[in-house]
């Protein structure tokens, strides 16, 4: 079994705001701190997702699919297989929020 990397207790912490079919959404994207002659943004390492109306059923889907993905990268999961898992639209665009932040993620992640 692959050992899980727990996240420092200190970390960078981003938020972005997006919105998909017309309901907002909060994503959080938790960073390790990489340490050595200058601090720099290290690796993603957690994601949060919460929709505006809190405790809803569209909230508690998209924050659990934020934890499983979280979950994910901490066991070495790459965010370009993450991202190509989750379900498309016919045009290509992600289908659904957690697909959103999927394909931000691989974007940020692609400038380190």
């Amino acid at each position: 079994m692959t050992h899980r990397h727990r996240p420092a207790d200190r970390r960078a912490h981003e938020t972005i705001a997006i919105e998909h079919e017309n309901q907002r959404y909060k994503i959080g994207l938790g960073r390790e701190l990489v340490c050595g002659e200058r601090k720099r943004l290290g690796p993603i390492v957690e994601v949060f997702l919460n929709a505006q109306q809190v405790n809803s059923s569209v909230d508690v889907l998209a924050s659990d699919g934020a934890i499983l993905m979280s979950l994910l990268l901490q066991y070495g999961c790459p965010p370009d297989v993450i991202r190509h898992a989750m379900k498309r639209n016919p045009d290509g665009s992600p289908a659904s929020p957690l697909g959103r932040a999927a394909t931000y993620l691989t974007e940020t992640d692609k400038g380190d």
